[in-house]
């Protein structure tokens, strides 16, 4: 039977591809096998009839996962007959055969959101809930192809539950997913003051949000860095976190627990609800509502706010556990300074910013 070697480029690595194929693979019961290769691409060999590949080829494009993007496909006819006898995952390879794109941070999807906030779940409230579509991928890569031990994620080895659905086959968001995590076996969460004291407390989320209503300040781990939140409706925590962060009048942004929680400050119409939606969560600049909550020194002189939504586990979960579900998100930085993105850098940098620390 005919083999087929396909080089797949685009946003292929980190978005569920190899395991969407594979399950396509195996459905139409062709042989051979897939593999990341170093240059974020994705290789295929596949054997079967011309028929079934050629179902193959048209489904990998018309059925492939929400994230995945594909940019190109090169097709080669190999001469030789493979004689496979399954259709496998092999280990990645490093060597590039073309460069591709590596994956941007997703937020997080429905599926996992669900888990976070229901208590029957093993995931429950947990703050780094991800699976093949969502989650970060960019900012915890260290080097392609993406696999876990090239990421930030190498050190927490998966416990017995996380590795049934990282093997199972038929587990649509996890199979193969390289940064799963759950309480048992991922990272965790602490709450300290600014110099790095902890605070002892059996949620350290619920704490920080309990401290954002009293008015402090607390600087918030993010993807890829840290930001620093407050409240947006109490005009002297506002005018607070101006003197601190030497900004007298730049606008702050805003994140809100979701697009309906916005509504309540901003106008949001069907397209910025799509923008505000999608899966890199960008700041979207909305007309201000007159009846709005939000302080006057959130972005003076203004008659639009920059608003997002949460875009992870953690965010929600504080956002949850406030009054306004809404809060100052502004950059974690001292003045003219690049963002905050390790902890030796927020207790030298942003002491005299923030009160506490979510990291």
């Amino acid at each position: 039977m005919p083999v087929l070697r396909l080089v797949i480029e685009g946003i292929v690595q980190g978005v569920g591809f190899r395991p969407f194929l594979h399950r396509l693979g195996l459905r139409l019961g062709v042989k051979g096998y897939l593999r990341n290769v170093g240059g974020s691409e994705v290789e295929v060999v596949v054997e079967g009839d011309y028929e079934t590949l050629a179902s193959f080829v048209k489904k990998l494009m018309s059925d492939k996962p929400p994230t995945a993007r594909v940019e190109g496909i090169d097709i080669e006819v190999l001469n030789d007959t493979g004689g496979f006898r399954d259709f496998t995952i092999l280990s990645s390879d490093v060597k590039a055969i073309k460069r591709s794109m590596i994956p941007p941070d997703f937020a997080i999807c429905d599926d996992c959101l669900r888990e976070v906030l229901d208590p029957s779940s093993r995931r429950y409230r947990y703050a780094f809930n991800s699976c093949a579509w969502c989650g970060p991928r960019f900012t915890m890569m260290y080097r392609v192809p993406y696999d876990r031990e090239n990421t930030s994620m190498s050190k927490y080895r998966l416990c017995d539950e996380c590795s049934r659905e990282y093997s199972n086959v038929e587990d649509l968001r996890r199979y193969h997913a390289q940064g799963i995590s759950c309480p048992a076996d991922g990272p965790r969460l602490w709450l300290t003051d600014n110099t790095g004291v902890l605070i002892e407390t059996r949620d350290p989320i619920k704490e920080a949000s309990k401290l954002i209503e009293e008015g402090f300040i607390v600087a918030v781990k993010g993807i890829g860095g840290y930001h620093v939140a407050s409240l947006a409706t109490d005009d002297d925590v506002v005018l607070k976190l101006r003197t601190r962060k030497e900004r007298p009048t730049k606008p702050f942004a805003i994140m809100g627990l979701d697009t309906q929680v916005l509504r309540e400050i901003v106008i949001v119409d069907e397209k910025a609800e799509e923008l505000l939606k999608s899966p890199e969560r960008p700041i979207v600049l909305l007309p201000k509502k007159q009846d709005s909550r939000v302080s006057k020194h959130v972005s003076p002189n203004m008659d639009v706010e920059g608003v997002f939504i949460a875009y992870t586990a953690l965010h929600y979960l504080l956002l949850l556990d406030t009054r306004d579900k809404f809060l100052i998100m502004t950059s974690g930085n001292p003045k003219g300074q690049p963002m905050c993105v390790s902890e030796e850098c927020v207790y030298g940098k942003l002491n005299k910013i923030v009160d506490y620390v979510l990291t």
